[in-house]
């Protein structure tokens, strides 16, 4: 790891599937690669995407949403590990706020002073799709957590795009008569020194076979139940992954 302080990464969205348990699972793979001493959690006690796949490799399951679970986000942060890496489900900055503040998902201040008094940085990785919900949480998020003893990565999943700026337009803004909408919430992300990647995609067709088969994507190289064809898709979307959460390693804990 780059520096010594204790790094919480939370996948978050005011949306669901907008491609967190995606994101979850490749940098889950990339920990394990790199070697990083990593404690991976899955907090969504209803489906358990990440869970499913990484049973066996010491992935731990809780649901943020309920009062006798909830805790143990904050509880995490004890691990023996480098990074802290959980998948929350939608909506959770609600429940973030129920830990140690008053549940209205705008005051989070208890939650961040007992980071900061157990020395551990917080990373937000906003994953974004297309539609305008995600893009309006990151402002959300901003507001709620804000920028100090708190890095923010934007992640942009391309699993249904093929051009940023024309797939997301939520994100990056457009014109309507020479006044540009939306577009703020990226503005703020910059301004305050957060990074921006696109989380590549993969054919759909692939992609619902590895999930049938609860497959990582590490493992895809020689699955049986996979072509030839379907292993180098799954290999060069990890291959892709990689390469393009570099610029954010530092926020990501690698």
């Amino acid at each position: 790891m780059g520096n010594e302080t204790k790094r919480l990464v939370l996948a978050v969205s005011g949306k669901g599937g907008v491609g967190k348990t995606t994101f979850s699972r490749l940098m889950t793979d990339v920990y394990r690669e790199r070697g990083t001493k990593a404690a991976i959690f899955d907090a969504d006690g209803q489906i358990g995407g990440l869970v499913r796949v990484y049973s066996d490799a010491g992935v731990k399951f809780y649901d943020l949403r309920t009062d006798t679970d909830r805790h143990t986000l904050l509880d995490s942060t004890a691990e023996d590990a480098d990074v802290i890496l959980h998948d929350l489900p939608g909506g959770s900055r609600f429940e973030i706020s129920k830990i140690l503040d008053g549940g209205d998902g705008e005051q989070v201040e208890g939650f961040l002073e007992a980071l900061r008094d157990n020395g551990v940085r917080l990373t937000l990785c906003h994953v974004i799709d297309n539609e305008i919900e995600s893009a309006q949480s990151v402002g959300q998020y901003l507001n709620a957590f804000g920028t100090d003893g708190v890095d923010h990565v934007a992640v942009l999943n391309m699993r249904e795009s093929r051009d940023l700026k024309t797939d997301f337009p939520y994100w990056f803004g457009f014109n309507v008569n020479g006044e540009r909408r939306f577009g703020k919430g990226r503005d703020r992300l910059l301004a305050a020194g957060g990074i921006e990647v696109a989380m590549p995609g993969m054919q759909v067709g692939v992609r619902a076979k590895i999930n049938a088969l609860n497959l990582r994507f590490s493992d895809c190289a020689r699955h049986p139940d996979l072509t030839v064809t379907e292993r180098s898709s799954a290999n060069r979307f990890l291959r892709e992954f990689r390469k393009a959460v570099e610029p954010a390693a530092g926020f990501l804990g690698l």
